[in-house]
């Protein structure tokens, strides 16, 4: 094998909203890049993590639910795919049309289905989940997998790894992500918001970070909350801005387990009237590209 030469290439997570991709993305890479909210639909935009098991290369794509316009021209560009569904609901969500398509798209692609929240089936019927899925006949190989627990974590990356393919290697060693650190920035604050406010205000607030900088030894962050109604305002700030602080302190801690520093956070809240139906809005927010 010529010098040089490794298991390298991309692994997408797909799936529908709430099955815990993010959380599985962060046990395989072992760290905090993709935010995980309890809400469904969170990931808005591919977050990318890089990461080197043994001599190998994979950069991980988490990406935004199925459901949710999903960017299918994606699953062209990787090598191999992880689709991540509840163990317990898995039959129901695989015949669901948009799975269907998902599914069509890939086929020339190995897919790994990755059986989600398997704590909460009993050790002893795991394998006849795992049967039951491999009976369908789709998929390269099936994992039950529960990333809080760091379960099966091992088994899917290796089930990963074979189906990566020996080339160069495709990124520095030094790389980690193909995201930009204010982007991975916003989005821990912006997964904060759906914890406090309600979802449908939520849903309706860009997060713009304005500046990343060292400051007296600590990581200085200065980021706007952009409402799409006047009346949203208020609800972000919250009582004598108690609202607002605890945004601000949830980012914080959120912001430092991301990027390991102290952190200092300025927020402010703005409006952008009916931002979310305006395309030149969206862009420049991030929300299309």
């Amino acid at each position: 094998m010529p010098s040089g030469i490794i298991p390298s290439g991309y692994a997408l997570v797909a799936g529908l909203s709430n099955t815990g991709k993010s959380s599985l993305l962060n046990a395989l890479t072992e760290t905090s890049i993709s935010p995980v909210a309890l809400q469904p639909a969170s990931t808005r935009m591919p977050i990318t993590a890089i990461c080197t098991p043994g001599n190998a290369q994979i950069c991980f794509v988490d990406t935004p639910p199925l459901e949710s316009g999903y960017d299918w021209s994606i699953i062209d560009w990787v090598d191999v795919v992880v689709l991540v569904v509840d163990i317990k609901q898995f039959d129901r969500d695989l015949e669901k049309p948009v799975v269907k398509h998902f599914l069509r798209r890939a086929r020339s692609k190995p897919v790994v289905l990755a059986l989600g929240r398997s704590d909460f089936v009993h050790l002893e019927h795991r394998a006849a989940y795992v049967s039951r899925a491999r009976y369908t006949n789709r998929f390269t190989d099936i994992v039950p997998v529960t990333p809080p627990l760091n379960f099966g974590i091992d088994k899917l990356m290796n089930a990963v790894l074979q189906n990566i393919p020996m080339r160069n290697r495709l990124f520095p060693r030094n790389i980690n992500t193909l995201n930009s650190k204010r982007f991975l920035i916003s989005e821990q604050i912006r997964t904060q918001l759906f914890s406090i406010l309600p979802l449908d205000v939520a849903g309706e607030t860009a997060v713009q970070v304005e500046e990343t900088s060292q400051r007296d030894g600590r990581l200085y962050v200065r980021a706007n909350l952009i409402v799409s109604r006047a009346s949203s305002k208020g609800m972000l700030i919250g009582r004598k801005g108690q609202t607002l602080d605890r945004i601000n302190k949830l980012s914080l801690d959120a912001i430092g387990e991301f990027t390991g520093e102290d952190c200092r956070l300025d927020l402010w809240v703005k409006v952008r009237e009916a931002w979310t139906e305006n395309k030149t809005d969206l862009l420049e927010f991030g929300y299309v590209c």
